[in-house]
C-alpha cells in the first residue's frame, strides 16, 4: 500500500531521521479517524503504532524535493535533491538554517517558518500497535 505521511519536527533529536530508498520499520503516532499519519516524534505519553515500508519521496514546501533527513545530533542536516546541504539548528534555536558553500557552514538567508514535510511511502504494511 502507498501511503503519505507527516514529518513534523519536535527537534531536541526527538525525530526519526529519513532517507529516501530505505525500506525500514517506521513508528507513528496512532491515527484518529480521518487523520494524516505522522510519523511519532517522541510525544510523552503518545500512543504509537509501527509498520515497515519503504521511503519513495519527501518533500517541503519551501525545500522542494528533499533526499534525507538526518535528525542525529543537535543539528539536523537535510540534503535536497538539487544537491544542497543545509544544516538546521534543532536546540537553541530551532529552524535557524545553515548551508553548505565553499567547504564550510555558512548562515543561510532561508527562512523556513513550516518544517513539515510530506513523505511518500509505498509497501507499506499494517499499521500494528506497539508494545
Amino acid at each position: 500500500m502507498t501511503m503519505n505521511a507527516l514529518w513534523i519536527p519536535a527537534w531536541y533529536e526527538l525525530d526519526p531521521s529519513l532517507v529516501v530508498g530505505v525500506t525500514e520499520e517506521f513508528i507513528f503516532h496512532k491515527p484518529a479517524a480521518n487523520e494524516a499519519l505522522k510519523f511519532y516524534s517522541g510525544a510523552k505519553g503518545a500512543q504509537a503504532v509501527k509498520a515497515t515500508g519503504t521511503i519513495s519521496a519527501i518533500h517541503h514546501n519551501v525545500l522542494g524535493d528533499i533526499e534525507s533527513v538526518d535528525a542525529q545530533g543537535l543539528d539536523y542536516t537535510l540534503v535536497l535533491k538539487d544537491g544542497r546541504r543545509l544544516l538546521v539548528n534543532a536546540e537553541e534555536d530551532p529552524g535557524l538554517i545553515y548551508e553548505w558553500v565553499d567547504e564550510s557552514w555558512q548562515p543561510s538567508d532561508m527562512v523556513v517558518v513550516d518544517w513539515q514535510l510530506e513523505v511518500k511511502l509505498t509497501s507499506l504494511s499494517p499499521l500494528t500497535p506497539i508494545g
